[in-house]
């Protein structure tokens, strides 16, 4: 069943620091893109090879997403690894996601964003995968579907109502594609194989169908809000997730904790800073 975590209490917690992630644990970093960002500042910790990738997009608003975004994650790292952002080397792990060297890699990261969401997740000792996706009430959710839930999973949403249609479709997508981040195979995994409905609880009488997904990889949904999906994938189960949402002008404050797909967990907190 699944089970909905709500924060215990709010608690300080001073900016990352590398002893305020412990090992067996994860934090979920939340931020808006449409906030007024320090762009001189993000921009000039990017790697040459960054800024490259940001001057090749054709558009000025993907520009500006990809620079906050990816500056963004180097500021995380800089604060957890101790290091100055810009200083920090990222190498392209399997399929490009990329990672700190292996000889430097104390942190596991993923980093998301769509429209106006960036999310980061970062761990120890596991891969993590993330992913956010907008939920567009006009999409043809069918045509997406055909590609990327199995057949179950396609009656399934073919029998809820016409609202809750895409809702159901977008999170499954989402959680999908947190998986495959998390493993780094890409679209080496095929999506219409990976099936998630059992772990909302979803119990109909439906096709049989065939999971390929290893059940190793523990499988979250995040508090987005209406406007959004937020998927979270950890190897093995996490001893608590934090969700921190970041402000410029405020720095850190408390965002709910995260959905659970499976039975309750060890008290998971959400925090205020």
């Amino acid at each position: 069943m699944r089970t909905t975590m709500l924060a215990e209490q709010f608690m300080p917690l001073v900016p990352p620091t590398p002893s305020s992630l412990m090992s067996g644990d994860v934090h979920v970093w939340c931020a808006d893109l449409n906030a007024p960002w320090p762009a001189s500042i993000l921009y000039g910790v990017l790697s040459e090879e960054e800024r490259v990738r940001a001057r090749s997009f054709a558009f000025e608003e993907d520009r500006r997403r990809y620079v906050h975004a990816h500056g963004f994650l180097r500021l995380l790292l800089g604060r957890y690894l101790d290091q100055t952002p810009g200083s920090i080397k990222l190498t392209p792990g399997r399929n490009g996601k990329p990672c700190l060297p292996r000889n430097e890699r104390t942190v596991e990261f993923n980093l998301s964003h769509a429209h106006a969401l960036v999310l980061c997740a970062l761990a120890r000792d596991r891969q993590v995968g993330v992913d956010v996706e907008w939920r567009d009430r006009e999409l043809s959710w069918r045509d997406v579907a055909a590609y990327t839930c199995s057949e179950r999973e396609q009656v399934i949403l073919s029998s809820l109502d016409e609202p809750e249609q895409v809702d159901q479709f977008v999170t499954w997508w989402t959680l999908k594609e947190a998986y495959v981040k998390a493993l780094g195979v890409g679209l080496e995994l095929p999506l219409n194989r990976i099936d998630v409905a059992d772990e909302f609880n979803v119990r109909r009488d439906t096709p049989a169908y065939s999971d390929i997904r290893d059940r190793g990889w523990a499988l979250f949904t995040l508090p987005m809000g209406p406007e959004y999906a937020g998927a979270l994938v950890t190897e093995g189960r996490p001893g608590r997730v934090s969700c921190f949402h970041w402000m410029w002008e405020l720095g850190a404050v408390a965002i709910p904790v995260l959905e659970r797909n499976r039975g309750s967990v060890e008290k998971d907190h959400a925090y205020e800073s």
